[in-house]
């Protein structure tokens, strides 16, 4: 889809407007994390569930919460205009983004040996910057300028 900017949207305000996403998706990552931390830890520890499956529950939980508070409040341009479409687009990025999530904590916790919260935020550092750079290109950045 090709879109116009307008003047308003210089070079300069584009980086400003990325670095401003950035610090707000950091923002909204920091509390849905923390949503998916402390589901993580009762889910395993209180409810004995396993922690690769209790992973999985609270990840989506946060992942929910996150989608939410990002197109209300974070990224103001949309590539797609119907909301079930652009959900459906969210995700299959956030399905990866389980993907790449859960392998590491697996892999930390059953090859290295850690902890599997400590796993799990190792995880949660790759798995963020992949959310955030996948959301904003594929369904919050202008495809196309013309000035």
């Amino acid at each position: 889809m090709k879109r116009i900017i307008s003047k308003y949207y210089t070079p300069s305000i584009l980086k400003h407007e990325t670095f401003t996403q950035a610090v707000k998706y950091f923002i909204v990552g920091g509390f849905c994390t923390v949503l998916d931390f402390a589901m993580l830890f009762v889910l395993t520890h209180f409810s004995g569930l396993d922690y690769v499956k209790s992973s999985v529950i609270s990840f989506m939980s946060g992942t929910v919460l996150n989608y939410y508070l990002c197109t209300f409040w974070i990224f103001k341009i949309r590539k797609i205009e119907n909301r079930h479409h652009e959900f459906l687009y969210y995700a299959l990025i956030t399905a990866i983004g389980l993907g790449i999530n859960t392998f590491l904590i697996w892999s930390f916790t059953e090859f290295i040996g850690l902890y599997f919260m400590l796993s799990k935020l190792l995880a949660t550092f790759v798995t963020y910057w992949w959310n955030f750079g996948a959301r904003k290109y594929f369904l919050h950045t202008i495809t196309s300028v013309t000035l």
